[in-house]
C-alpha cells in the first residue's frame, strides 16, 4: 500500500484523478494509473509485481518503465518498499 509521495503532484493524480499537473497523456497517463493501483493494493508482492511491469533497481530505489505504447518508453514511476509498503512514490517524464 502507498504510504507516500516526493511528488505532489503525482499524489494529486492519485488521489483526486487531477491529471492536469503531471505530463503523461493518454495511454501512458492510463499506464501510470494502472501502475499506482498496483502499487497501492492491500496484498502488494513484488514478485507479482515485477511479473506485469518491467522494474529496474538503482542504487536506493526501484523504477517502473512508463511506455506511449506498450513498447516505447516515455518515462517512469519509482519507488521504494518495506514489507509490503511502498514509500517515495515519485515520477520520470523523458524529455
Amino acid at each position: 500500500m502507498i504510504r507516500s509521495f516526493k511528488s505532489n503532484k503525482l499524489r494529486i493524480f492519485f488521489e483526486q484523478g487531477d491529471s492536469s499537473a503531471i505530463e503523461f497523456e493518454g495511454l501512458a497517463l492510463i499506464e501510470v494509473a494502472d501502475i499506482l493501483f498496483d502499487l497501492n493494493d492491500l496484498n502488494f508482492s513484488f514478485e507479482d509485481f515485477k511479473r506485469v511491469w518491467h522494474v529496474h533497481f538503482y542504487d536506493s530505489f526501484y523504477s517502473v518503465s512508463v511506455t506511449v505504447n506498450g513498447v516505447e518508453p516515455c518515462g517512469s514511476i519509482s519507488f521504494n518498499f518495506k514489507n509490503s509498503e511502498i514509500f517515495d512514490v515519485d515520477y520520470y517524464v523523458e524529455s
